[in-house]
């Protein structure tokens, strides 16, 4: 019998929309294991009750949607005392059509 929680669901929706994608059962809730993989990903899903980038991306994508048109949106993101590389945020169902044209320009070389 499947468990329906929010959480769960956004970790199946999310091996549903990757190509090839799996959700990995881990006994240990995590600790072990990634959520999932694909032939080409690995991804840990988080979801919380308030994060200031899923709203800063979301307000921006608004905010820009007369501009931006029929083009994709991602919001580029970093700490400003981090020394680590930028962040891209992106709508997961973008990323994932975007692995799919990387995987058939694979197939075509």
């Amino acid at each position: 019998m499947s468990v329906s929680k929010p959480w769960k669901d956004q970790e199946r929706r999310h091996a549903k929309r990757m190509p090839g994608g799996v959700r990995l059962w881990r006994p240990d809730f995590g600790e072990s294991l990634p959520d999932g993989e694909s032939p080409t990903d690995t991804w840990d899903s988080k979801r919380l009750a308030a994060m200031r980038i899923v709203t800063l991306f979301w307000e921006c994508r608004a905010k820009y949607k007369d501009f931006t048109g029929r083009r994709r949106f991602h919001l580029v993101v970093n700490s400003s005392n981090s020394r680590r590389p930028d962040l891209v945020v992106v709508q997961a169902d973008e990323y994932a059509r975007l692995v799919e044209i990387e995987m058939s320009v694979q197939k075509e070389r």
